[in-house]
């Protein structure tokens, strides 16, 4: 599964921890330094659309019969409990109540 960074946040760590004590960095993009190429691939790289995890579970009803999600409150179509909600979309990784 790939993992998705915030490359904002790495570029600034990159800077920080790299760019920080120089004396020719003055917060633009470095050329006085090998370090350059590190900070600009940042910038270079392809982002992607993501949207967070929404994590839930399948709640049985009193009856013990029909399961709903506890994100949207939807019950799946033919009470069939799958990994991810097909209403909502939210992972069932929770355990079952």
């Amino acid at each position: 599964m790939p993992r998705y960074i915030d490359a904002e946040k790495a570029e600034k760590v990159f800077k920080d921890i790299f760019c920080k004590n120089c004396n020719s960095y003055n917060g633009i993009k470095c050329s006085c330094c090998d370090m350059k190429a590190g900070a600009d691939i940042y910038a270079d790289i392809p982002t992607e659309d993501i949207q967070p995890v929404v994590h839930a579970r399948w709640i049985i009803c009193s009856d013990g019969y029909y399961p709903y999600c506890s994100e949207c409150k939807h019950e799946p179509q033919g009470r069939e409990m799958t990994k991810f909600c097909p209403n909502c979309g939210a992972k069932m990784d929770g355990d079952c109540l």
